[in-house]
């Protein structure tokens, strides 16, 4: 029978206890070593990987929480495609200076971004331009901000709404979005399940977002 060091089984419990991580449809793995805590293996969404990496750092005496995970997508992607889709992506965003951005692939779907732009907005977007692409399992923000801009929840809301609104499944303008201390609340009316997802998915990819908590009614 495998043993578990005590930080290792308060890890596992508190991804346990919180059924968005869905350990049963995981493949998820965890080891330990003086604190410092490897998540590796897949999991099924992005939110499950944010909250994951979350709930590990907030277990007492981990010092540093190494994240792994990728998500489960239905299909696959070349790693040059998706450098491509992701590049063309860029190109489209006219307030970001695409050729200051470095974009490496791996052949597992997983993303690196480096180089400079100069808002938090426009680090977040590049993020959720990746997670939009089919096919991507990990995305890797490296991006620096110069002049480094000051973050707070005023600031991550007004960047979740320009985000919201380059999504062409949502409607921002019909709901509101709250932030306090990085969680979302949203709440209001959509007009399908479509978009009530798209919605929390958006916000899910958006580096800086603790939780979501999606309130949204369909019409």
């Amino acid at each position: 029978m495998a043993t578990y060091s005590p930080i290792t089984q308060q890890v596992r419990g508190a991804l346990t206890r919180d059924t968005r991580i869905n350990l049963q449809r995981s493949n998820l793995s965890l080891t330990e070593d003086d604190g410092f805590v490897t998540l590796g293996g897949t999991v099924p969404s992005v939110a499950a990987k944010r909250l994951a990496v979350r709930l590990a750092r907030s277990v007492p005496g981990v010092k540093e929480v190494r994240d792994q995970l990728r998500v489960a997508v239905a299909d696959s992607m070349g790693d040059r495609q998706i450098a491509t889709h992701v590049r063309h992506a860029l190109i489209q965003e006219r307030n970001i200076e695409e050729q200051q951005i470095e974009i490496a692939t791996d052949p597992q779907g997983g993303v690196t971004l480096r180089g400079t732009v100069h808002s938090l907005v426009q680090r977040r977007l590049c993020e959720v331009l990746c997670w939009w692409v089919p096919g991507v399992t990990a995305v890797d923000n490296q991006i620096a901000v110069d002049p480094p801009d000051q973050d707070n929840d005023d600031e991550l809301r007004d960047n979740l709404l320009v985000i919201l609104g380059k999504d062409v499944l949502v409607n921002p303008s019909k709901f509101r979005v709250d932030v306090h201390d990085g969680r979302v609340v949203l709440q209001g009316r959509v007009d399908s399940s479509l978009e009530k997802d798209a919605a929390e998915k958006d916000c899910w990819y958006t580096p800086g977002v603790e939780d979501v908590e999606n309130r949204l009614v369909i019409d």
